[in-house]
């Protein structure tokens, strides 16, 4: 709407204008337009421009599209003479110069709208020449030429002869060229960055030239002042931006237009008016274009650039100088006077510069400064840039009228500087030698390591040979000098060990080092550094540290280690040359004591006089060969090895017994300097196999020893035991055996019996002992008598316990679920290995086997703990009979009797059952021995509240003897065999159908 209303007012303003000057000899003298006599009239040279540069700034600043509201305007104006005199022809009016200026508007915006102009790379900046001449070509030729053509053809219509016509129209395209070149100019000239310098000059020369040009108006004769607003024009343009030189020549033009008489001097000098802006601009972009050429140039060098006009400001500020020094801040300023970006700086940097720019702006001979400073560009780090400020133009008095910057990031320069600084304290601090070398190796500087490793001074090895790198030590080394430079010139670097004579004589092992220094564009390397380690000492400890792994400190015998690496060799050896090795582990008998009670330091004393005895005896002390000698090694503690050559066993054992008769020696030793030695009684034993009849490996040869030694402490101290190679077969066969058995355990060849358990009064059945078996595919049924004590002391013990638990208490819950014993079930009892009862995870294992079935079923389960086992470890037992009884599990104690019980022991087991032993019951019958521990057990069960089960009643006669003495349970084969299960509810069946229990009633006797 505003550039509507824009429109309809600047229409209405040119079409008065139009009006005035249309209507100009109707109006009085002092109405009329004010123009001198003698010039060309408004209607002809000043309407036409006027019109056609209103057309152009409505164009370009408003819009293409309200340009018919303009020429509305301008219509109404043109035709305000045919309001105030009718009897004006419309003929003549249709062919003024104002009305044919409007008609041909719309020529005008389609040559110079904004969007033609952009495709034809005109944006409208006159920022190069080349805009500069495309816009001078489509303002000053074409729209003026097709403005002439309208004009023409209108002309011809209204029938004017041609030759008036073309006259007519030639007048209408020069006006049209002269006023959009000058209004054009004005109009983009706009846009360009104005200038600060020269301001109140520029507006009087503005008015000089306005009041120069009036003048020549009136003044019939100008003469040489013609060309006098030209040249105020040029100063201007020296002192004014573009953009205000643009307006005053088209001030100019307008003055111009008013006053200028029919000549062709006079039309010369008002093209000139048009034309000279924008040459100025012209002209200047060049100069613009090459000191942006120059910012430019130098922003992409990273430097920041600045330019101040004193006491104005700044003129100018490159992106990057605006990225260093705009303050984070959003609420600082960054101001423009030339110490105002200084706040930027580090706080140490900031008075420093400051002063230093202060004393470049104030004194006179000085126009250079330099320095360096820190600044933080949008929060960063604190980085280095060195400051360059010049003062190209001062005033009389000295002071500065102009100021350049640039700052510079050198960071990278200062960082270089601090590692030159720390490369050069490295290089002569450092411990290892550095020397730089040329190509033919000639030292070119050494560092003071290397002048202390070569014994030489600095002075002495500047242009000399590297010593290490001479051909002779190069040559001892086992290098090719030729390859070696052949691989530095590849710039591959080289490592390895020299051994060095050096020109004093001394022989050296140096780590050796060369690095070629790397030259730019992959350039053949000029210098190598050298570095030097001497490895004398380090070869000495790594020396010192293999031997201390290999041999023992305080005997300076060898370890374990190096003894099996010399019994390899002497294997090889022995296989070669067909002798025996005797392979032998000493254990020095009480040794413990000896530390303990005389201390440390007198038992390493006497481990190191016996190991002291004992190496003398072997041949390697007597100088004999490597492979025939003897060896004695220390494998740990008092525990030592020994390796012996022989011919015969016979020897074997004479050689073992000479060293054990060594052994029996006292030792003496003396605790103190200080009062008498002591003599110590030290014996020992010996563990010995003898290869190749023990044919095994290294490892298992000591292990073999160490074998037989467990055998000789354990038959008595002192003495010496062979390992016997036929016990491995012996043992081997158990291995297998083991390994079968787990087999059948994971194959379901193992399986329960069950026997039953019966009260011998009723003949009822009350329970049922589940005895394991093996369904041996080859061998048949097995008792555990065949296969357990094979496994006694394996891990498959616990197993194999765990699996008859499980499978009992499942028995047990099948029984329930089928109605046996009229539904309650059957209770069964399992034996329980010492073995699995003395693991601490037992009743643990025992609760997750119970939760597997449901919970009726863990009080039919009774865990059967021998007796021996039970009372070992009386308080261990009755933690865990309280934890199995916590359970719902009996626990009864099985073979009572077979061991020694003490009652008070007894007591604290809350046993369930007591179980006489079978060997008891089945000879109480014929031993009165026998029959009396029966009664007493019986008793004993009694009087603690304990019930007894007789195992063992072969016979009736067994059952009806217990009856008489007070035994109500009973077990054996004279009542049922063990049975599968799934036979036992058939002959619970059966044995209840069965008249055995009225036969026990037969002669009996009555317990006194």
């Amino acid at each position: 709407m505003r550039r509507v209303l824009l429109a309809g007012l600047t229409g209405l303003a040119g079409g008065g204008v139009a009006a005035w000057a249309l209507t100009g000899p109707a109006l009085p003298a002092w109405l009329r337009l004010p123009q001198p006599a003698g010039t060309i009239p408004a209607t002809d040279l000043f309407m036409p421009l006027l019109l056609a540069a209103i057309g152009l700034a409505a164009l370009w600043r408003l819009s293409a599209w309200v340009l018919p509201l303009v020429m509305a305007g301008l219509l109404l104006g043109c035709g305000v003479p045919l309001l105030l005199d009718p009897r004006a022809d419309p003929l003549d009016l249709l062919a003024s110069a104002p009305l044919l200026s409007t008609l041909a508007l719309p020529l005008l915006a389609a040559v110079l709208n904004r969007g033609l102009m952009r495709r034809l790379g005109l944006p409208g900046r006159l920022a190069s020449r080349r805009e500069i001449a495309g816009f001078a070509l489509l303002a000053g030729v074409a729209a003026p030429v097709l403005a002439g053509l309208l004009a023409v053809g209108v002309l011809l219509a209204l029938g004017l002869t041609r030759s008036g016509a073309v006259a007519g129209a030639l007048e209408l395209a020069g006006a049209w060229s002269l006023a959009l070149l000058s209004a054009g100019t004005a109009l983009q000239a706009s846009t360009q960055r104005p200038r600060r310098n020269g301001r109140w000059a520029a507006r009087l020369i503005a008015v000089a030239a306005l009041a120069t040009q009036a003048a020549l108006a009136w003044r019939p004769a100008a003469g040489d002042l013609l060309l006098a607003p030209h040249l105020l024009l040029c100063l201007h343009a020296l002192q004014a931006t573009p953009r205000h030189n643009a307006r005053l020549g088209a001030g100019l033009l307008a003055l111009w237009a008013l006053g200028a008489p029919a000549e062709p001097a006079a039309v010369g000098a008002g093209a000139l008016l048009a034309l000279l802006p924008l040459a100025f601009i012209a002209l200047t972009r060049h100069q613009v274009r090459e000191r942006d050429g120059w910012r430019i140039a130098l922003e992409a060098l990273g430097l920041a650039l600045a330019e101040w006009r004193l006491p104005e400001g700044r003129r100018h500020a490159s992106a990057r100088w605006l990225a260093l020094t705009t303050p984070v801040d959003p609420a600082a300023r960054a101001g423009s006077a030339p110490l105002d970006w200084v706040r930027v700086a580090h706080p140490r940097d900031r008075e420093t510069v400051r002063r230093a720019l202060r004393e470049l702006l104030a004194r006179p001979g000085q126009d250079q400064l330099g320095l360096a400073l820190r600044i933080a560009a949008d929060g960063g780090d604190w980085r280095w840039h060195e400051l360059q400020a010049h003062v190209p133009q001062r005033d009389r008095r000295g002071r500065a009228r102009s100021l350049v910057a640039t700052l510079a990031d050198v960071s990278w320069r200062h960082m270089a500087e601090e590692r030159e600084r720390m490369s050069a304290t490295l290089f002569q601090q450092a411990g290892e030698g550095l020397a730089v070398i040329d190509t033919q190796w000639r030292i070119v500087e050494v560092n003071p390591a290397y002048c202390e490793i070569v014994h030489a001074s600095r002075e002495a090895l500047i242009g000399r040979a590297a010593a290490p790198l001479s051909l002779a030590n190069l040559q001892r080394s086992g290098l090719d000098p030729a390859e070696l430079q052949a691989e530095l010139n590849a710039g591959q670097p080289w490592s390895g060990q020299l051994q060095v004579e050096l020109d004093d004589g001394g022989r050296h092992v140096f780590a050796a080092k060369l690095s070629p220094v790397p030259e730019p564009d992959a350039a053949s390397p000029r210098w190598r550094v050298l570095s030097l380690t001497d490895l004398g000492e380090t070869l000495r400890q790594q020396e010192l540290l293999r031997r201390r792994l290999r041999y023992d400190i305080t005997t300076g015998l060898p370890n374990r280690d190096e003894f099996m690496r010399l019994m390899q060799e002497a294997m090889a050896a022995a296989n070669r040359d067909g002798f025996k090795l005797v392979v032998g582990v000493i254990d020095l008998d009480d040794f413990g004591r000896v530390n303990s009670e005389h201390g440390q330091l007198v038992a390493d004393a006497v481990l190191q006089q016996l190991s002291g005895r004992l190496q003398a005896t072997l041949r390697g002390a007597r100088g004999a060969w490597p492979d025939t000698a003897d060896h004695l090694a220390r494998l740990h503690g008092d525990e030592f090895a020994v390796l012996l050559r022989v011919q015969t066993p016979e020897e074997a054992q004479r050689a073992v017994d000479r060293l054990l008769g060594l052994l029996s020696t006292p030792v003496a030793i003396r605790e103190s300097r200080i009062g008498n030695g002591l003599a110590l009684e030290v014996g020992a034993s010996m563990g010995a196999t003898l290869y190749p009849l023990d044919d095994a490996d290294p490892e298992t040869l000591l292990r073999h020893a160490g074998h037989a030694l467990y055998r000789a402490k354990h038959a008595g101290r002192r003495a010496v035991q062979f390992h016997d190679p036929a016990l491995d077969q012996r043992d081997e066969a158990g291995l297998i055996a083991v390994a079968r058995l787990q087999r059948a355990l994971d194959h379901d060849e193992l399986l329960l019996y069950y026997q039953p358990q019966i009260d011998l009064r009723t003949g009822q059945v009350v329970g049922a002992e589940a005895l394991l078996r093996w369904q041996h595919p080859d061998r048949g049924l097995l008792a555990p008598a065949h296969f357990l004590p094979l496994i006694a002391a394996t891990g498959l013990t616990v197993q194999i316990g765990d699996w008859v638990i499980e499978q009992a208490l499942v028995q047990a819950a099948v029984w329930r679920q089928e109605g046996l014993n009229g539904g309650r079930g059957l209770p069964i009892s399992v034996n329980v290995a010492a073995r699995q009862l003395s693991r601490p995870d037992f009743p643990q294992r025992l609760q997750e086997l119970i939760q597997r079935q449901p919970p009726e079923i863990a009080h039919l389960l009774q865990l059967d703990v021998l007796e021996s086992d039970a009372l070992a470890e009386t308080l261990a037992a009755q933690a865990l009979i309280q934890r199995c009884l916590a359970l719902g599990v009996g626990v009864a104690l099985d073979d009572f009797g077979a061991g020694y019980s003490r009652l008070s022991s007894l007591k604290q087991l809350p046993v369930d059952t007591l179980k006489l032993d079978r060997s008891y019951v089945q000879g109480m019958l014929g031993d009165a021995q026998d029959l009396s521990l029966v009664e007493s057990v019986i008793g004993l069960g009694r009087n603690i509240g304990c019930a007894v089960l007789a195992k063992g009643v072969e016979s009736r006669a067994h059952a009806r003897e217990l009856l008489r003495l007070g035994c109500r349970l009973g077990q054996g084969n004279g009542i049922g065999a063990a049975m599968p299960a799934k036979a036992l509810p058939g002959w619970i069946e059966s044995f209840a159908g069965s008249d055995w229990a009225e036969q026990l009633k037969a002669p009996s006797r009555v317990n006194p």
